[in-house]
């Protein structure tokens, strides 16, 4: 770990996670300006650098309209439907973005 203040514990967690957002966008023909940063991150945690991690996924901005998480992605396999991919998407952002900010400086 690079920095005393950003946690690696969940950093096999982190990873896994990453990777299946990242296929999941990757299938579904996501074209977002933040996606290069959802590289940057897995990246930079299979190089064990937490804080550079924790830095790419807080550019990738979540929330809102026009954010990452603000898409509907098309059904693209036959075993998919609207509700299904819609379901998928919000549950991988979800989980990645919970796990990436349990690595998140502490603050007091």
């Amino acid at each position: 770990m690079n920095d005393n203040s950003y946690s690696d514990i969940h950093i096999h967690s982190q990873q896994r996670a990453t990777r299946a957002l990242i296929k999941f966008c990757s299938d579904h023909d996501y074209d977002y300006p933040a996606i290069p940063d959802l590289h940057h991150c897995l990246r930079a945690l299979e190089q064990g650098n937490i804080k550079a991690a924790v830095e790419f996924y807080q550019k990738v901005p979540l929330g809102g309209m026009g954010c990452f998480n603000d898409w509907l992605p098309p059904v693209i396999f036959s075993h998919e439907n609207p509700e299904y991919v819609q379901a998928v998407f919000e549950a991988l952002t979800s989980q990645w973005s919970l796990l990436m900010r349990l690595s998140l400086p502490k603050t007091n």
